[in-house]
């Protein structure tokens, strides 16, 4: 039996959806019905770009990289929106931006028109009898270690809410008596207190830190709450259930254990490719945003290489929690039941067009792995290169399990692609950043058009770091214009008048 207390919540909101115990079926997709209803984890990790081990990266990944061996392996897929608040609301709720009106960092879905009555994910599976259990980051804000959870952890979606913190300690050590990082030498002043303020420079000269820290992993709050999905897949359970996993490394500050450190001599990283002509051929409007002026500063204070070693051993960090929780599951009775979903909210730059952390449409910040593992030998391990998106997640349970959606959803199921890696998608992958402006990826091309019509499109077969822009060339305009028309509409809420017009210059980078 669950030995979690069950947090009763209402399911008025539900739309009509009665509580009943998943049913599934084999609804003529090629799969074959499942015995029993599956268990389903989700493991989602807060800023992990694509240099895990497995899609060619140089970081040490032993973890996801098995992993994704044994499962199948969406090594082209990308998050609905450069930043964690809109992505994983995306992939929550099954819906886009210009559904949700979620764009950015700031702001609770729910506060938004419609946003009390939608059914997220482990709403739904939880009205049809699974018991949907959080711990970490799964929404914008882990639960905390307050006796409330925290807003942003949409605590209505859950059964039950690890209590506990995320990340690792020691972030006040890396700072000066001001609260700003050390190696910036007093930098910051410009940025955050001088003639040019910039707001996403006080974030970062605060939380743009990277090193070893004195503590132990298993003093660290990404270790615990792995340990806390492993002690749950040991325990018995009456019902089928939801477990997400939200593990906050390689989210900034990028600070770890010295073991993890170690993994990373200075003098064996490969720092990234960062041509100084990288931008000539981009709109100008896409030439800076609130985080150019930090890698300007870390390029100037000989920061970079320590930067990456932070970055990396981060991403061993969070693929050690993996692998902690992953041997706890594979040695359990729910081995053979439990299908293994695991996936990054979004990419992450370390200077790739002047840009450090997400918040921009082009490759480095979208491009996120993704793993899907099915119980037994459902479906044959190996990789698929269509483009997929995060918010292809939702369809793909509620068809996995034989279940109706709530409501109709924008992504597309990745059964077929499950069946077959080869399945042709004709759809693009569809990401947003900031309203109007888009990211359609599909097969090799990517191809930006900003709100301002100005465009960029690269190809990843010959340019996976997108350093040439080819928009300008004749011979692709048919196909961007095809790529075009599968921007979705806008947003249109309901606003009262005096409601102010979105100001991406007046937003607060929130963590």
């Amino acid at each position: 039996m669950n030995k979690l207390p069950f947090n009763k919540i209402s399911l008025a909101s539900l739309s009509g959806l009665a509580l009943a115990g998943c049913n599934p079926v084999n609804s003529g997709n090629g799969l074959p019905a499942f015995e029993t209803p599956p268990n389903i984890v989700l493991i989602a990790i807060d800023d992990m770009n694509n240099w895990v081990g497995a899609w060619g990266g140089q970081a040490k990944t032993p973890n996801i990289d098995k992993l994704a061996a044994e499962g199948r392996m969406f090594s082209n897929a990308y998050c609905v929106a450069p930043a964690s608040n809109p992505s994983r609301v995306a992939m929550l709720t099954g819906l886009r931006p210009e559904t949700t009106g979620q764009f950015v960092n700031e702001g609770n879905f729910r506060d938004l028109p419609g946003g009390a009555d939608m059914i997220t994910l482990p709403q739904f599976l939880s009205s049809k009898g699974y018991y949907s259990v959080a711990a970490g980051k799964i929404f914008h804000h882990p639960r905390g270690n307050d006796e409330t959870p925290r807003p942003f952890s949409d605590d209505l979606s859950w059964d039950y809410q690890w209590r506990g913190d995320v990340g690792t300690p020691g972030h006040n050590l890396f700072l000066n008596d001001d609260g700003y990082a050390k190696w910036l030498e007093g930098a910051e002043k410009d940025y955050v207190t001088g003639s040019y303020v910039n707001s996403g420079m006080v974030y970062m000269t605060r939380f743009g830190v990277w090193g070893a820290i004195p503590h132990h992993k298993e003093q660290c709050g990404d270790w615990k709450l792995a340990s806390f999905g492993a002690g749950f897949v040991q325990q018995d359970h009456d019902k089928p259930f939801f477990l997400a996993l939200g593990i906050f490394r390689p989210h900034s500050p990028q600070i770890v254990p010295q073991e993890f450190i170690d993994m990373y001599p200075l003098d064996e990283i490969e720092l990234p490719e960062l041509p100084d002509d990288d931008l000539d051929d981009v709109p100008d409007s896409a030439r800076r945003n609130w985080s150019t002026p930090f890698v300007r500063l870390v390029k100037e204070k000989g920061q970079l290489a320590k930067a990456v070693q932070g970055y990396l051993a981060s991403c061993s960090f969070a693929d050690a929690c993996v692998g902690q929780f992953m041997e706890a599951l594979d040695k359990s009775k729910y081995r053979d039941n439990t299908i293994v979903i695991l996936v990054t909210d979004h990419g992450f730059q370390l200077g790739h067009k002047d840009r450090w952390e997400k918040f921009s449409l082009w490759r480095q910040g979208t491009h996120t792995p993704m793993i899907i593992r099915l119980p037994g030998s459902i479906v044959k391990p190996g990789a698929t290169n269509a483009a997929t998106s995060l918010l292809d997640i939702y369809p793909t349970i509620t068809e996995l399990l034989g279940l109706e959606p709530p409501r109709k959803l924008d992504g597309t199921s990745l059964v077929p692609l499950l069946l077959n890696p080869s399945s042709k998608r004709e759809t693009p992958a569809i990401i947003t950043w900031e309203r109007g402006s888009h990211s359609l990826v599909r097969d090799s091309w990517n191809y930006i058009h900003y709100h301002d019509g100005s465009e960029e499109l690269y190809n990843h077969i010959i340019d996976p770091n997108e350093f040439k822009n080819l928009a300008d060339d004749p011979q692709y305009r048919e196909m961007m214009n095809e790529l075009k028309g599968y921007k979705p509409e806008d947003y249109k809420p309901v606003l009262p008048p005096e409601a102010p017009a979105d100001n991406p210059e007046q937003r607060q980078i929130d963590q």
